[in-house]
C-alpha cells in the first residue's frame, strides 16, 4: 500500500483534487452575459478605428470564451483542471487573432487587433472564473493603454516616418530594387499611393525604420535610374 502524503507537504497539496463551487445555472448566464459586457468595450474602440475586428467579434470571443469556461468546469461534479479550459481557449483564440493579421506588402497590420481579441478571451475566462474585480480592472488598463497611448504613438510616428515621392516612366521595374532593399533592412512601408498618366507613374509612400545614411543611399540610388523622373524625399 503506497504511503499517503502528510497533511501540509507538497505531495499532499500534488494529490489534493481541488473541488468546484456549484454554480447555478442563472449565475452561467450572468457571467456569459458580463463576459460579453466587456468584451463589447474593446470592440467599441476597435470599431471606431474602423477595424476588421470590431463590436461584434470582440464580443463573441469574450462570451464565447466564457462560455467554454463555465461550461466545461460545470460537467465535472468533483473537480476538473481549469487551467485545460483556459488553455484550450488560449490555443483557439491563436487562429482567430491570426485571421485579423494582414501582410500587405512589406507591411503588417492587425497586430493590436489580434492582442485585443487575445485580451478579450482572457476576460472572458477571468469572468467565467468569478473573477469580477479583476476582468474589470484589466479592462481598464487595456483601455487606457489603446486610448491613451495612441497620441504617444503618433507623436513617435511622426518623429520617424520619412515621406518619399517618385516619379519614373513606367515598365523598367523601377520599385522593385527600392522594396528589396527596404525588406532587407527591415523597414515598414506606409500610405503607398499610385498614379499613373501616358506612360508616366507617381509614386509616394511614408517609410518608417530608415535611418539617415540609408535614406540618403536609397535617394542618391534611385536619381541614379535613367527611368525615374523626380524624387522627392526628407532633407538627409
Amino acid at each position: 500500500m503506497p504511503p499517503v502524503p502528510r497533511r501540509g507537504t507538497a505531495a499532499a497539496v500534488a494529490h489534493t483534487e481541488v473541488a468546484l463551487v456549484p454554480v447555478s445555472e442563472i449565475d452561467m448566464v450572468v457571467r456569459v452575459v458580463v463576459a460579453a459586457a466587456l468584451g463589447a468595450c474593446l470592440g467599441v474602440e476597435r470599431e471606431m478605428q474602423h477595424k476588421t475586428a470590431g463590436l461584434r467579434t470582440h464580443t463573441l470571443v469574450a462570451a464565447g470564451a466564457a462560455l467554454f469556461a463555465v461550461a466545461g468546469g460545470s460537467i465535472s461534479a468533483d473537480g476538473t483542471d481549469m487551467t485545460r479550459i483556459a488553455a484550450g481557449v488560449v490555443t483557439g483564440i491563436g487562429f482567430i487573432g491570426a485571421g485579423g493579421m494582414i501582410k500587405s506588402g512589406f507591411t503588417m497590420t492587425g497586430i493590436t487587433t489580434a492582442a485585443t481579441l487575445w485580451f478579450s478571451a482572457a476576460v472572458g475566462v477571468a469572468v467565467a472564473f468569478g473573477l469580477y474585480v479583476v476582468a474589470v480592472a484589466a479592462l481598464v488598463v487595456a483601455l487606457a493603454a489603446m486610448v491613451g497611448f495612441a497620441p504617444v504613438r503618433d507623436r513617435l510616428r511622426r518623429s520617424t516616418v520619412q515621406p518619399l515621392t517618385i516619379e519614373y516612366l513606367a515598365g523598367h521595374a523601377t520599385l522593385t530594387p527600392l522594396f528589396e532593399t527596404l525588406n532587407a533592412m527591415g523597414a515598414q512601408v506606409h500610405q503607398i499611393a499610385m498614379v499613373e498618366h501616358e506612360g508616366r507613374r507617381r509614386m509616394s509612400c511614408e517609410l518608417v525604420g530608415v535611418g539617415r545614411e540609408a535614406m540618403a543611399s536609397i535617394l542618391t540610388s534611385l536619381r541614379a535610374r535613367e527611368e525615374v523622373i523626380s524624387v522627392d524625399g526628407p532633407l538627409v
